[in-house]
C-alpha cells in the first residue's frame, strides 16, 4: 500500500496524541494493580483510622502536658515518643502566636502570629482538618474550651502516612511515562522526517546546484512511491533528458564541424583534378587527339563525381531539415524492381569486366506503396557500393522475397566485408570507417545515411549483415499494405 506524505503526517499527529495517552493509561493500570491493596476501600478506611488514631493520640498527649508547654524540654520529652516514631513536626499556636515548635527550641518564643500564614491561623483555630496530604490541624480543647491549635507536619515516607505518598508517586510516575513517550516520539519522528523528507530535499537542492554548474553526472536515489518519490523520479527524468539534449547538441556540433571538413576535403579533390587537367589542356601539354580525349574523359568523370557529391549534400540538407519529400503511390513490386534493375543490368553487362551480377528471378509481384524514384536511389546506392567492393572475379546478387507483412530486398557481394567495430556506425552521416565510406570510393559518406532515411520514410528498415572476409548483405524492407490501405 502506497502511503503518501499527507497520510504520514496525519498518522504521526494521531500517534503523538494517542500513544502518550495509551502509555499513561497503561502505566496507571499497572500502578493500580500494584497498589491494589492500598487502594482497597477497606484498606483506605483502615489507613484513615490509623491516621485518626495517631492524631487523637498526639492531641491527647498535648492536652495532658499542656500545663508544661512553657517548659520546652519537659514538654518535648513528653511528646518525643510520638515525634520519633512518626517523625512529626509539631507547632502549637494560639491567636497570640506560636506557643511551641518541636524543631525550634531557641526561636519559638520570638515568633509572632504574622510569621505563620494568616490563612493557616484562620482555618486552624477552631477546626480539625487536613490542610494538605501531609499536614493536619488539631484543636487543643481543655475543659470544653479550645486553648490552642496543633499544626502537625508528617513525613510521607513513614506509615501510616506513606499510603498517600505511594498513591501520588504512582500517579506522577504514570504521567511521567506518558510525557517521556511523547518526548521519544517527537525525537523519533523528527529523525524520520529528517531522513525521509528533509534529506531528499537537501539532495534536490544540491542536485539543482550541480545542474546550474553544468554537472549532470549524478542520479538521485529515493525509492518511496509517494509525492516526493514522484518528484525525484521526474527530476531524474528531467536530468536524463537534459543530459541527452546536451549530448545531442555536442554530437550535432561535432557533426557540423565534420560536415564542413568533409565538404572541404571531398569537393577540393575533384575540383583540383579538374583544374589540373584543364590547365594541362590550356598549356598544350598534350597535343595528340587520344590524350586530349582521355583528359576530357577524366574531366567529365570528375565532374560527374562532383555533381554526385553536391547532390548528396543537397539531399542530406533536405533530410536534416525534415524536408525530404516522399510521394507514395500504389505500385506492383515486380514492375518497380525490373524498371530499376534492367537498365543497371544492361550497363553492368556492357562494362562488367570480371564481376558477375545475379538477379534472382522471378521477382515477387505484390502491391506496395512506394516512391519509385526514391527507392531507385536506395537500390542503386546499394548496387554501386557492392560493385565497388566486390572482390575480383566475384559476384553481386540481388534477391527479393515476401515475409509478411513486408517485402524484403537484399543486395549481396563477396567483397572484404565490414568489421564488427564499424557495423554500429555504418549508417551514420560522414562515417568513413568501413567500405562504403572509403575515400577511394570518392563519396561523401552520406549515401547510406540518405538511403536509411528514405527507407524509414516508407515505414521500412535498412540493415546490414557482414563478416570480415565473407562479403556483405544490405537489406531493406517495404511494408505490404492491406487492401483497404491501398
Amino acid at each position: 500500500m502506497k502511503i503518501g506524505i499527507r497520510l504520514r503526517f496525519l498518522l504521526i499527529i494521531l500517534a503523538l496524541i494517542i500513544l502518550p495517552i495509551v502509555v499513561t493509561v497503561t502505566s496507571l493500570y499497572m500502578t493500580t494493580n500494584k497498589m491494589k491493596d492500598l487502594l482497597d476501600p477497606t484498606s483506605l478506611e483502615s489507613f484513615t483510622h490509623q491516621i485518626d488514631r495517631v492524631n487523637k493520640e498526639t492531641a491527647r498527649k498535648i492536652v495532658d502536658e499542656f500545663s508544661n508547654i512553657h517548659q520546652y524540654d519537659v514538654f518535648t520529652a513528653a511528646l518525643e515518643p510520638l515525634i520519633s516514631k512518626y517523625q512529626l513536626h509539631i507547632r502549637i499556636v494560639d491567636p497570640s502566636g506560636v506557643l511551641y515548635d518541636s524543631e525550634d527550641k531557641l526561636g519559638w518564643q520570638d515568633q509572632e502570629p504574622s510569621h505563620l500564614p494568616q490563612d493557616t491561623l484562620a482555618v486552624s483555630w477552631n477546626q480539625s482538618l487536613r490542610l494538605n496530604p501531609f499536614q493536619y490541624s488539631l484543636p487543643i480543647v481543655i475543659e470544653g474550651k479550645q486553648v490552642a491549635t496543633a499544626l502537625i507536619d508528617v513525613n510521607p515516607s513513614v506509615p501510616p502516612y506513606n499510603v498517600f505518598a505511594e498513591i501520588l508517586k504512582g500517579i506522577l510516575s504514570s504521567f511521567g511515562w506518558g510525557f517521556l513517550a511523547l518526548i521519544l516520539l517527537i525525537v523519533l519522528f523528527t529523525w524520520y522526517f529528517s531522513r525521509t523528507i528533509l534529506r531528499p530535499i537537501d539532495d534536490l537542492s544540491l542536485a539543482t546546484q550541480k545542474i546550474s554548474e553544468g554537472n549532470l553526472e549524478f542520479s538521485l536515489e529515493y525509492h518511496r512511491k509517494d509525492e516526493l518519490g514522484k518528484f525525484v523520479r521526474s527530476f531524474n527524468h528531467m536530468r536524463d533528458q537534459l543530459k541527452e539534449s546536451l549530448e545531442k547538441q555536442n554530437a550535432y556540433e561535432q557533426s557540423r564541424k565534420a560536415l564542413i571538413a568533409s565538404i572541404s576535403h571531398d569537393l577540393r579533390t575533384p575540383i583540383s583534378s579538374i583544374k589540373g587537367y584543364v590547365e594541362g589542356l590550356q598549356d598544350g601539354i598534350v597535343e595528340d587527339e587520344a590524350s586530349v580525349k582521355r583528359y576530357l574523359s577524366i574531366i567529365h568523370q570528375k565532374t560527374d563525381q562532383l555533381n554526385r557529391q553536391i547532390q548528396d549534400l543537397f539531399q542530406f540538407s533536405q533530410f536534416d531539415l525534415g524536408q525530404l519529400e516522399v510521394k507514395l503511390a500504389p505500385e506492383d513490386s515486380r514492375e518497380v524492381l525490373e524498371s530499376i534493375l534492367e537498365p543497371y543490368e544492361l550497363e553492368f553487362n556492357k562494362d562488367k569486366g570480371k564481376l558477375t551480377l545475379i538477379i534472382d528471378r522471378p521477382l515477387p509481384s505484390v502491391q506496395i506503396l512506394v516512391d519509385r524514384q526514391r527507392i531507385e536511389q536506395v537500390l542503386l546506392n546499394l548496387l554501386s557500393n557492392a560493385q565497388h567492393y566486390a572482390s575480383e572475379g566475384g559476384r553481386m546478387q540481388v534477391k527479393a522475397y515476401v515475409k509478411k507483412p513486408n517485402l524484403i530486398i537484399s543486395v549481396s557481394d563477396n567483397g572484404p566485408g565490414i568489421s564488427q567495430e564499424d557495423i554500429p556506425h555504418i549508417f551514420e552521416s560522414f562515417y568513413r570507417g568501413e567500405k562504403s565510406r572509403s575515400p577511394m570510393y570518392g563519396g561523401t559518406g552520406l549515401g547510406l545515411a540518405i538511403s536509411k532515411s528514405i527507407v524509414e520514410a516508407h515505414q521500412g528498415k535498412l540493415w546490414v549483415e557482414s563478416n570480415e572476409g565473407q562479403g556483405s548483405t544490405f537489406s531493406f524492407s517495404l511494408k505490404i499494405p492491406t487492401t483497404g490501405n491501398l
